[in-house]
């Protein structure tokens, strides 16, 4: 089976991540993903390197600084 290729456009996967944004706000996440989250979003340039997309819900994980 050949495959096309297409272009993947970053700005459409960081809203598509900002969407799954809200599972990790809503406290649906677990704590490993929301560590997964915060590092797809560090490195697509959406969070500084110490942040946190939700700073409340990663402290009520137990997440770390």
């Amino acid at each position: 089976m050949n495959k096309s290729k297409r272009e993947v456009k970053l700005s459409v996967l960081v809203d598509k991540l900002c969407d799954l944004g809200w599972e990790y706000t809503s406290g649906r996440m677990s704590r490993s993903g929301i560590e997964v989250y915060d590092d797809i979003m560090r490195y697509v340039g959406a969070l500084e390197d110490h942040e946190h997309w939700n700073e409340d819900v990663f402290d009520s994980v137990g997440g770390y600084h």
